[in-house]
C-alpha cells in the first residue's frame, strides 16, 4: 500500500478525501496534483473508460466524447482545455435528485466534446490513447467513416445514401447493446435499413 500511495501521490484528482486519509495513515505528505489534463495525456482516457460514454447525437449528427461527475470541490478544477488537440469542452453543471434512501439532490459536472469539428481530432486521442471498454472504443473507431456519410443523413429516404446511413446507424448502435431497438429513433433507421 505504502508503494501505491508513493507513486500515485500528485496523480489523484477525483478521489482525493480517501487518497488524503491514506497519505495520513501511512504518513506520507499529500501532493496536490495538477487539474490541467495536458495534451494526449492517457489519465484522460481513464476518466473516459470509467465515466464517460461515446454517443451518437441524432439531432446534431455527430459523435460526441462525454464525461459526468458529481460535482464537488476536486472536479470543479478538472481542465481538459488542452487535452485534446484542437478541442475544448462545453462544461455543463447540473442539479441532479435521486431517490435512493430518501430523495437527495446534488449537482454534477459534465465535459461535452461536442462539436462537429472535434470528431477526427477525438478520433485521433483515442488512437494514442486505447480505450479498454470494446463498446467505447468500437464507437470510436467509427469516427473517421462516419464522416464521411453523415452527409447522408439529409439524402430521400429510398436513396442509396440514406440506406448506407440507416445501416451505419444500426450498426453502431446495436454493438454489444442488446437493448439497441429501444432507443427512441432507432424505429426510424430500422424500417429504411430493411427496405
Amino acid at each position: 500500500m505504502k508503494y501505491l500511495i508513493k507513486n500515485l501521490n500528485g496523480l489523484i484528482r477525483i478521489k482525493v478525501p480517501s487518497f488524503k486519509e491514506a497519505c495520513k495513515i501511512y504518513n506520507i505528505k499529500y501532493i496536490e496534483p495538477n487539474y490541467k489534463i495536458k495534451l494526449y495525456d492517457p489519465y484522460f482516457s481513464g476518466l473516459v473508460d470509467t465515466d464517460g460514454t461515446i454517443v451518437y447525437n441524432y439531432a446534431g449528427n455527430r459523435i460526441e466524447c462525454n464525461l459526468e461527475f458529481q460535482y464537488n470541490e476536486y472536479t470543479s478544477k478538472l481542465n481538459f482545455d488542452n487535452t485534446i488537440l484542437n478541442c475544448k469542452p462545453f462544461i455543463l453543471i447540473r442539479k441532479k435528485s435521486y431517490a435512493r434512501k430518501g430523495p437527495k439532490d446534488y449537482s454534477s459536472i459534465a465535459f461535452k466534446f461536442q462539436n462537429v469539428n472535434s470528431m477526427l481530432f477525438i478520433y485521433d486521442y483515442f488512437m494514442k490513447n486505447r480505450l479498454y471498454c470494446d463498446l467505447k472504443f468500437y464507437r470510436v473507431t467509427k469516427i473517421k467513416s462516419f464522416i464521411e456519410i453523415r452527409k447522408y443523413k439529409a439524402s430521400p429516404i429510398n436513396s442509396v445514401e440514406h440506406k448506407i446511413y440507416s445501416d451505419f446507424i444500426i450498426d453502431w448502435i446495436k454493438y454489444e447493446n442488446p437493448l439497441w431497438y429501444k432507443v427512441p429513433f432507432v424505429k426510424n433507421y430500422l424500417i429504411e435499413s430493411n427496405k
